[in-house]
């Protein structure tokens, strides 16, 4: 049975690459499970449409070149306002994980705003939820899953 909703919340695997204390110059792969909702096509649009627009006033070479001081303020400015709708749109698609634990690998982290920009604040944990989000709203990678005996 298909169940037909307007936006999709899933339980998704997450493996965030670790640098490996034991074996300098290797990584280890730490995992747990993300809620991800996934938009409905016109959300998803909307919140991409709106990061484009501040993109696309971001300075060019040109304004650089007129007045560097300027456009790098106006760059610095633009960039936090990308950075703040990122954010939001990782709270509006990150619900709730599980088997996140605290330094000492046994305290379970609750999931809450707070702690989800802290995980934001590491960039390879960031990384690896925009992975694991590719991945949820792939069909190709959901076709994959299904094929294995």
């Amino acid at each position: 049975m298909f169940k037909l909703v307007k936006n999709l919340a899933t339980w998704w695997p997450v493996t965030v690459l670790e640098p490996d204390d034991n074996n300098p110059g290797t990584l280890i792969e730490r995992k747990f499970q993300a809620q991800i909702v996934i938009r409905s096509r016109d959300e998803a649009k909307a919140l991409q449409d709106k990061r484009n627009a501040l993109v696309k006033q971001l300075p060019g070479s040109e304004d650089y070149l007129k007045d560097y001081a300027a456009a790098t303020a106006k760059a610095e400015e633009i960039n936090a306002a990308i950075e703040a709708h990122d954010r939001e749109v990782f709270h509006l698609n990150i619900t709730n994980w599980k088997d996140v634990v605290a330094d000492d690998e046994e305290t379970p982290v609750p999931f809450s705003s707070d702690a989800l920009d802290m995980a934001l604040n590491i960039d390879r944990v960031r990384l690896a939820l925009v992975t694991a989000y590719d991945e949820a709203v792939s069909n190709d990678r959901a076709r994959l899953g299904n094929s294995k005996a």
